[in-house]
C-alpha cells in the first residue's frame, strides 16, 4: 500500500496516456488537494474521493442524474463512475446525458452523423430491453435477445431514437469505450472445457448450433442455446449464415462476441418498436484503435460475417470525430460544457 499520491503506470500505451491526462487534468484543479484509493489502497492521481465526486462531472445536472441513473436502474459500478476519472461511464455521461438534456444539440450531431436530417426524440444512457417507454416508439413485443435476468444480459450503453423524413423511426444503440483493450468475449468458451475442442473447429456449427434448431438443445453445450441469439442470427439480414456455417471455429469466442449480441439486439429493438431502420455503432478513441480493434483485425473479422446491409447498420465512431463535429455546431449555452469536454477528453 502506497499513500504518496502516484500516476498509474500499468497498462498498454493508450491506457498510460489516458491516466496520466487524468492525473494532469486533476491536479489542474486548485479544490483537489487529495486523491482517491485503488481498491489496494494505493493513492493514485486519476483518483477522486467519494466527497470529491461531482469533479468527475462537467455540469451539476450531469452529476445528479447519473446518480439518479444508478439509483434506479442497472448501471454498473456506481463507486467507479464518481472515482475514476478514466473509465468510460463518465466521459459517456459527461456525453450523453448532456445531449439527453439538450437534445436540440443532438439534432444537429446525429444528422450530421447519419448524413441526413433526424430529430433525436430520446437518448437513453445505459439502455436495458423492455425498461425504456418512449411516446411514438411503443413497445409491442420482447426487444430483448432473450438473456436479460436479474443484473445480467445483453445492454447498450447508449440507445438514441429519432425520426427521419417526417414520420420514419430509427434507433441507434451505441457501445462506448474509453481504454477498454478488449470487447466481452464468450464466458461459455472461456469456461466450459468441455466444448473447446468444438468451437475451435469447423464443426461448431453443425454441433452446436444445428441442434438448436432441432429442438434438442443442451443447456451443458453452448450457453447461448438457452436465448435468442442464434436463431436471430439465422433470421438477420445483416449477418450472413452462409459464410457463418463455412468458419473453421466459432467467431463468436473472443472480442466479436459482444459486437454479435450488440447487432442482434439493435435489430430486435428496432422490431419491437417499429422503426424503419436500425444500426449498431461503437464509439471508441482513435488513439486506442491498437489494442481494442487489433489494429483493425477485429472489425475486418466482424465485417467478414456480415451481408452488405450489415456493413452499412454497423459502423466505428471515433470520439475525436465526435469532438470535431461539437466544435462546429454548439451554440454560445454550449460553450463552457464543450471546453471543459475538450480539456478532459482530447487526448493528443
Amino acid at each position: 500500500m502506497n499513500n504518496e499520491p502516484r500516476i498509474y503506470k500499468n497498462g498498454n500505451l493508450w491506457q498510460k496516456k489516458v491516466y496520466k491526462k487524468m492525473a494532469d487534468y486533476l491536479c489542474s484543479i486548485p479544490e483537489i488537494k487529495t486523491f482517491g484509493k485503488s481498491i489496494n489502497g494505493n493513492v493514485y492521481k486519476h483518483l477522486l474521493t467519494l466527497e470529491q465526486s461531482r469533479f468527475n462531472f462537467i455540469t451539476e445536472d450531469i452529476y445528479r442524474l447519473t446518480k439518479d441513473r444508478f439509483n434506479h436502474h442497472k448501471a454498473g459500478d456506481l463507486n467507479r463512475v464518481l472515482t475514476n476519472t478514466a473509465a468510460s461511464q463518465p466521459y459517456c455521461f459527461n456525453l450523453i446525458i448532456y445531449l439527453q438534456l439538450h437534445l436540440a444539440l443532438a439534432d444537429r450531431l446525429f444528422s450530421n452523423l447519419l448524413n441526413k436530417k433526424v430529430k433525436i426524440h430520446h437518448i437513453e444512457p445505459e439502455f436495458t430491453p423492455n425498461q425504456c417507454t418512449i411516446p411514438g416508439f411503443e413497445q409491442t413485443e420482447d426487444e430483448s435477445i432473450g438473456d436479460q435476468k436479474g443484473k445480467i444480459g445483453t445492454d447498450s450503453d447508449i440507445a438514441v431514437f429519432y425520426s427521419y423524413e417526417n414520420s420514419k423511426k430509427g434507433v441507434l444503440l451505441i457501445e462506448f469505450k474509453f481504454i477498454e483493450s478488449e470487447f466481452s468475449t464468450c464466458t461459455s468458451y472461456s469456461e466450459k472445457e468441455k466444448i473447446k475442442s468444438i468451437c475451435d473447429s469447423g464443426n461448431f456449427y453443425t454441433g452446436l448450433v444445428n441442434p438448436i434448431f432441432e429442438g434438442q438443445t443442451d443447456k451443458t453445450q453452448c450457453g447461448y442455446t438457452q436465448y435468442k441469439n442464434w436463431h436471430l442470427t439465422n433470421e438477420s439480414s445483416g449477418m450472413d449464415t452462409q459464410i457463418l456455417k463455412g468458419l473453421n471455429a466459432c467467431p463468436f469466442r473472443f472480442g466479436l462476441n459482444q459486437l454479435w449480441r450488440n447487432m442482434l439486439l439493435s435489430k430486435q429493438v428496432a422490431k419491437a418498436r417499429h422503426c424503419n431502420e436500425f444500426g449498431f455503432w461503437v464509439f471508441s478513441p482513435k488513439g486506442n484503435d491498437a489494442f481494442l480493434w487489433k489494429n483493425g483485425v477485429t472489425e475486418k473479422l466482424f465485417r467478414e460475417i456480415l451481408t452488405e446491409k450489415g456493413q452499412k447498420q454497423f459502423q466505428i465512431i471515433h470520439l475525436e470525430t465526435i469532438l470535431d463535429n461539437l466544435q462546429n455546431i454548439i451554440s454560445d449555452q454550449d460553450k463552457l460544457w464543450f471546453n471543459d469536454l475538450e480539456k478532459r477528453y482530447r487526448i493528443t
